[in-house]
């Protein structure tokens, strides 16, 4: 009793201090708490306006030509802009021409090389005879163009017209003194080789190949001489045979070696033919690319096959005396395409 009187008066007092058993925390008006829980709601609200009106306060980007349209731009605008935006081209170096010579003497070949061009960019116009085509070669354009020990000495044109700019040159050709050669061979071996069926099976084996031409520069640096030996006619040599009153010319050198003595490839190059020919005996074709090709004849030997691949000093057979021959020799000879070339200079300088 005494106990449950002290909690009455307890209570009463604490009544009077401001209530006994309420949440302190809750209004005593419902429509206060509605108010407080509505202000709280507000805040992000009030936030995301104010994120909105700054979103909106930003500048729009613009591209294109902003004079119609009132000068807005729309959603896709931007990537329209940047779409017809034009690259500015880099401006492309001027065509440069390298010329090896511009006095030659016949038998020899000119190398011409254009820079920093293409193909559908170079007109070129001679008065020289020739079937040469420009080769895509490092920077440029690569031409080889060959003087016939046939032609005649003075001067002729050269003029290249390579994008916008032309380049004109005299070329001049020299005579150059040639050996005359008095052959003497039996009939026997000029009748079993310089027949009518030899010469036919040249014309349509051979004389294909010297206007076939690899686009791919095989070659390098300068070439060396197949076989050592003595030199026992010289290129170009004008040959009178059996006191003919009719001369022919020698296309390459002979160089005599024994039977048997291995022959080199003179420089890199395909094998386009490797085979027995009635008029040349066992021969040889190498294919250097851009019309460039060595010959070997007489061969007692061979040592590769057409489509083999050979690089310089690789033994492509041996010294024999097949064919027209009058001994144990290596006929070589080098040609662009159809017209042949002097060896030594690509022995001692290349091409």
């Amino acid at each position: 009793m005494i106990l449950k009187r002290f909690l009455a008066i307890f209570c009463a007092f604490a009544v009077l201090l401001g209530g006994c058993g309420k949440d302190d925390s809750a209004p005593e008006n419902p429509e206060d708490a509605s108010s407080v829980s509505e202000s709280e709601e507000s805040v992000p609200e009030e936030s995301e306006q104010e994120s909105s009106d700054e979103s909106s306060k930003e500048e729009p980007e613009i591209s294109g030509d902003t004079s119609s349209a009132g000068g807005e731009s729309s959603g896709d605008g931007a990537s329209s802009g940047e779409e017809s935006t034009p690259v500015p081209e880099q401006p492309k170096s001027p065509p440069r021409v390298s010329l090896s010579n511009r006095i030659i003497e016949l038998g020899e070949v000119l190398v011409l090389h254009i820079s920093n061009v293409e193909s559908s960019e170079v007109v070129a116009d001679t008065d020289l005879p020739h079937n040469s085509l420009f080769y895509p070669d490092g920077d440029g354009l690569t031409v080889l163009l060959p003087i016939s020990y046939n032609e005649a000495p003075g001067n002729y044109t050269l003029s290249i017209q390579a994008r916008d700019k032309t380049f004109d040159y005299t070329i001049m050709v020299v005579d150059r003194e040639f050996e005359v050669q008095n052959l003497t061979i039996s009939e026997d071996t000029v009748g079993a080789t310089d027949t009518a069926e030899a010469n036919q099976e040249w014309e349509q084996k051979i004389e294909p190949l010297k206007m076939l031409a690899s686009p791919d520069k095989y070659w390098e640096g300068p070439f060396m001489q197949p076989v050592q030996g003595e030199i026992t006619t010289e290129f170009g040599s004008i040959r009178y045979t059996n006191g003919s009153a009719s001369s022919t010319r020698h296309s390459g050198i002979d160089i005599a070696a024994a039977q048997g003595t291995s022959i080199a490839a003179a420089n890199n190059g395909k094998i386009l033919f490797a085979d027995f020919l009635q008029l040349t005996g066992n021969t040889v074709v190498i294919d250097h690319g851009f019309g460039l090709k060595s010959f070997y004849y007489h061969m007692d030997s061979l040592n590769v096959k057409e489509g083999d691949m050979v690089q310089t000093g690789d033994i492509v057979g041996t010294v024999g005396s097949t064919g027209y021959s009058t001994g144990p020799h290596l006929h070589y000879s080098l040609l662009v395409n159809n017209v042949f070339i002097n060896p030594w200079t690509a022995f001692e300088h290349g091409i």
